[in-house]
């Protein structure tokens, strides 16, 4: 059975691929005027599924309850941070869905709110997964019993087996694999 911390720092991994994409898809802005809306409805839908859907999925149903339940409290403390920030993401990602819903060639103000929000959503997740990876889950794995962690990697396989539609990470490895094609990210720029 995969450990469920290291099943979410798997997610992280290709969340920062993406990401970088994501950096290198906003420097191209107005040079490929065609493909534009088309990408950023790929990065939303492979953002919204794969980050919102899937990973915070699990963290909000599975393991920031499992957290509240040997002490760790929603209001204040890290828990609340989380939430706090993958709101942020989720508003960023919002105002980009409603753009890659329009036609045509993006509009100069568009390409402004793209630039905006996308790096806002960079500079948001990429520190959010960093805080996770270098605080969070340390102090999970340090705070509830070895059960419990058994307990979470078995939540989190039921979720993904029962509450994801069938092909959902097929789905999003060949987005991904489109996107990183298009647009690939900068030596390094993987990095948190």
């Amino acid at each position: 059975m995969a450990n469920a911390i290291e099943d979410l720092v798997r997610e992280h991994r290709w969340i920062e691929e993406v990401l970088a994409s994501l950096e290198g898809f906003i420097e191209s802005l107005g040079k490929s005027p065609d493909q534009e809306r088309g990408a950023i409805r790929d990065y939303v839908r492979f953002f919204h599924h794969l980050v919102d859907l899937c990973h915070h999925g699990k963290e909000e149903k599975y393991l920031f309850v499992k957290m509240g339940a040997y002490g760790f409290t929603k209001d204040g403390g890290p828990i609340s941070a989380m939430l706090s920030e993958q709101d942020e993401g989720r508003d960023h990602l919002d105002v980009l869905a409603s753009i890659g819903t329009r036609e045509g060639p993006l509009s100069a103000k568009e390409r402004s709110l793209v630039h905006g929000h996308g790096l806002g959503y960079i500079l948001r997740i990429r520190p959010h997964m960093a805080r996770e990876e270098d605080i969070l889950f340390p102090a999970v794995v340090h705070s509830l019993p070895g059960f419990v962690l058994a307990d979470l990697a078995r939540d989190f396989a039921a979720f993904e087996r029962e509450g994801l539609p069938a092909g959902f990470h097929d789905d999003l490895r060949k987005i991904s694999a489109r996107l990183l094609e298009a647009y690939p990210p900068k030596p390094g720029a993987t990095a948190g």
